[in-house]
């Protein structure tokens, strides 16, 4: 029994021992199969050519340790997203340590520096950081714009305020004009006189500041909507028979006619002029239609040597429409009939004009809207002409 015992474990023995030895000269073979080789010190991978492609995404560096090799489309793709990292943060500066420990020990030096003197030097300090920036010429120019506006804003204001005190007082005058209009005897230089003062309320010549041939302009060039009508006007005052005649046709001056009503349309830069005419007897009323184009101009101060603002209105007749509906055109340029005449105060409710001198006199030696007034031409304003016209059955 104890030799059978002995044997057993003797051949127990020799396994073990063959296992073991085995197992020692196994382990290359297994090494080899799976491409694996033992470095000194480090272990490394070393990748087959034909098996895999672990060669294409593993490197050994100089120091012996693994490096991943990789595609170009991925190194595209991490730099892609480097880029947009960078993008979104703050950029900042690389500072070599130095450096960096440099301005630190600077910034404590100068923190305790400030600490210990800031109670004697608070104005200087205050001097020193804060910084004015210099005057370049676009805050000039902004500077120079924002006065121009600043002054011209109150020029607006003070106009304002001007044009309503004349505003009132232009209508004061105006109804005292119309009340000494409906009188039986005229007093012809009390009429003037006022017309006198109306336009010297509305004239603005002393400060410098036009406006009567702006306004003028937007008088006689408006254009209006289909539910308004042209500035119109009736001749309310004469100063003379010569005056009418003036920018008139004179055909009330036949026998046995009257001069009933003369109306003025202006619009479109142009002028049309409607004399109603009565003929005493059977006969119906005639309305002669004179109609023409009009040119503005300032009149300069030494042509008119009066302290007030005067516009000269030329006034070319190019056609005419006769009392039977005809019309008749001027055809030829000579034979288009021009008309001057001096505008001195011009609104919506009323036109002062005069007829001027004649041009060997060299300009107004006598102010015009003096004495009688007999070259005085007093438009107001006509609010219906069309009503007007029916009523005096001339439409």
């Amino acid at each position: 029994m104890s030799n059978c015992l002995t044997t057993i474990l003797l051949l127990a023995v020799a396994a073990g021992t063959l296992t073991t030895t085995t197992h020692a000269f196994t382990t290359p073979l297994l090494q080899r199969q799976h491409l694996l080789r033992p470095a000194v010190g480090n272990t490394a991978l070393f990748g087959g050519k034909r098996r895999g492609r672990l060669t294409n995404n593993v490197s050994v560096d100089e120091d012996g340790k693994v490096a991943r090799i990789m595609t170009k489309k991925q190194k595209q793709t991490l730099g892609n997203s480097k880029m947009k990292k960078q993008k979104g943060e703050k950029a900042t500066a690389a500072i070599s340590p130095l450096l960096a420990e440099w301005a630190k020990e600077g910034d404590d030096s100068s923190t305790l520096a400030s600490a210990s003197s800031q109670s004697a030097s608070t104005s200087s300090s205050v001097t020193s950081t804060v910084f004015v920036p210099f005057d370049t010429d676009d805050d000039d120019d902004n500077k120079n714009s924002k006065r121009k506006t600043n002054k011209k804003d109150q020029q607006r204001s003070q106009r304002a305020a001007l044009s309503a005190a004349q505003s009132q007082q232009i209508d004061a005058l105006l109804d005292q004009i119309d009340d000494l209009l409906q009188t039986n005897n005229l007093d012809r230089v009390e009429l003037v006189s006022y017309i006198s003062s109306l336009v010297q309320v509305g004239s603005s010549s002393s400060n410098n500041d036009q406006v009567l041939l702006p306004t003028l302009k937007s008088i006689v060039s408006t254009k209006p909507r289909k539910d308004e009508q042209l500035p119109s006007f009736r001749l309310a005052w004469a100063g003379s028979d010569p005056a009418i005649c003036h920018v008139g046709t004179s055909l009330h001056k036949v026998p046995l006619a009257r001069l009933q009503e003369v109306f003025l349309s202006l619009g479109y830069n142009r002028w049309e002029l409607f004399e109603v005419i009565r003929i005493l007897g059977p006969f119906p009323t005639v309305r002669n239609t004179l109609r023409g184009d009009v040119k503005l101009t300032k009149l300069p101060s030494s042509t008119t040597k009066l302290n007030r603002e005067g516009v000269r209105m030329q006034i070319s007749y190019t056609s005419m429409v006769d009392g039977t509906g005809k019309e008749i055109l001027a055809g030829k340029a000579d034979n288009i009939k021009y008309v001057d005449l001096d505008i001195w105060f011009a609104n919506e409710k009323v036109i002062v004009a005069t007829v001027p001198p004649i041009e060997e006199d060299g300009g107004y030696e006598q102010d015009p809207l003096k004495g009688d007034g007999s070259n005085v031409l007093l438009f107001v304003q006509e609010e219906n002409l069309d009503e007007q016209l029916e009523k005096l059955r001339a439409a």
